[in-house]
């Protein structure tokens, strides 16, 4: 049942909820997890206080929210570039190129990705597991095909190349050995190709075991 506002009480409960994770992004990007408070939230969202409690347990969760929200986006647009690709090594430089694009227009969501959902609480580590998976998987899909190689460990071996891609956006993002975009997309490539031969020659036989 839609009441004068055209919503139904649903709509206004999501809609009420997308506005906390806009004023996360943008406070969790400029003062970071410890400088943001509820109020500030609530503040920004011009939202009462009583409707926080509606989407939220907590600012932890209110994180997750937020760093699960910008991993969607960010795979989004990363299908996007990889599906106008012949896949395998040139998707992944897509794809890696795309996500340094996105982080380097965008600092304030970088940091959310990078650095501030490790110090929330329980449920924003969490999201940033499954985000780590869903990344990982991505790269899994674009390794080649192999039937002497595991699903599982297709998906590790994703995981390394998406660890690897956080640690070295970290030193670029803070301008540490004067690390560029440019340095991270070939360094991440250098691991995806490394993994991409890795599982040819389990394909081929040039090794007769699994990538463990």
């Amino acid at each position: 049942m839609r009441d004068y506002d055209g919503k139904t009480a649903d709509e206004r409960v999501a809609d009420r909820r997308a506005r906390l994770i806009a004023a996360g992004v943008e406070l969790f990007g400029e003062h970071g997890y410890a400088g943001t408070s509820i109020r500030s939230v609530l503040r920004h969202s011009g939202l009462r206080d009583r409707y926080f409690g509606e989407s939220f347990a907590d600012l932890d969760s209110l994180l997750g929210a937020t760093y699960a929200q910008l991993i969607d986006e960010q795979l989004e647009s990363c299908r996007a570039a990889i599906e106008v690709t012949a896949g395998g090594s040139e998707g992944a430089r897509a794809m890696i190129e795309t996500l340094t694009r996105l982080l380097e227009n965008n600092p304030g969501q970088a940091r959310i990705k990078l650095r501030e959902v490790l110090s929330g609480g329980p449920v924003a580590k969490a999201q940033r597991q499954r985000g780590h998976q869903k990344i990982a998987q991505h790269v899994a899909d674009l390794l080649p095909q192999s039937a002497t190689v595991t699903p599982r460990d297709r998906l590790l071996l994703g995981l390394g190349v998406v660890a690897t891609a956080d640690e070295l956006l970290l030193a670029w993002l803070d301008n540490e050995m004067s690390v560029s975009r440019e340095d991270v997309v070939e360094m991440v490539m250098f691991f995806f190709d490394a993994a991409a031969q890795r599982v040819g020659d389990c394909t081929t036989g040039s090794v007769t075991n699994s990538p463990r």
